[in-house]
């Protein structure tokens, strides 16, 4: 009986983790707009302001993809960040930076939202 419980409650936290597969553009991250700039000015800034704080595990400069994650600590399971910049091409007016940061577990209660951290780290690498 109590293998059993042990085992129900260890997949009831599996099922509520965030890998890096869950953070994908469109699925409900904050956005913001950047004018002026080149497409590899906005890129530079992803990597730079990202690698500050997290490990940048994906980095796909011709998708305008970023992934990265803060591992485990003391009182958290950890995160997950993506970091989404459309159109991934030089010459557009206009280019959206899209940021969605999970907590690894749903039932985590600390934690940090980097989305913040990230696109007012950017907002500064820009001048913007």
């Amino acid at each position: 009986m109590r293998s059993w419980v042990i085992g129900l409650a260890i997949a009831m936290v599996m099922l509520g983790c965030a890998t890096l597969d869950s953070v994908k553009p469109g699925a409900g991250g904050s956005t913001f707009e950047v004018r002026g700039r080149s497409y590899d000015a906005i890129w530079k800034a992803a990597v730079r302001v990202a690698g500050q704080s997290l490990t940048i595990v994906e980095s796909d400069k011709a998708t305008g993809t970023l992934r990265a994650e803060k591992g485990m600590g003391l009182a958290t399971w950890g995160e997950v960040v993506g970091i989404f910049i459309r159109p991934p091409r030089s010459g557009a007016a206009v280019y959206t930076v899209e940021v969605l940061s999970l907590k690894r577990s749903q039932l985590q209660v600390t934690g940090q939202d980097w989305t913040t951290t990230i696109i007012s780290g950017m907002k500064a690498e820009l001048d913007q």
